[in-house]
């Protein structure tokens, strides 16, 4: 499922959600449910889903290697 199909499905988009690479292990975005449906990572499949006290993580793989 992506990131897109998965956030369809909730009422209230304006909640917070983060959205996590576990390959860079980096936050690669932050912000309302609406605009996460939106942006670039909206293609990529949902890997896991967490909550914690600031909102909803979703954790994705990219491909994109982290820049040293």
């Amino acid at each position: 499922m992506t990131v897109y199909d998965f956030l369809y499905v909730f009422n209230d988009d304006m909640e917070v959600v983060r959205i996590y690479d576990t390959r860079t292990e980096e936050e690669v975005f932050a912000g309302t449910i609406r605009d996460a449906m939106y942006c670039d990572y909206e293609g990529y499949e949902v890997d896991g889903v967490d909550l914690d006290r600031d909102g909803m993580i979703i954790t994705i793989e990219t491909d994109e290697e982290a820049e040293e």
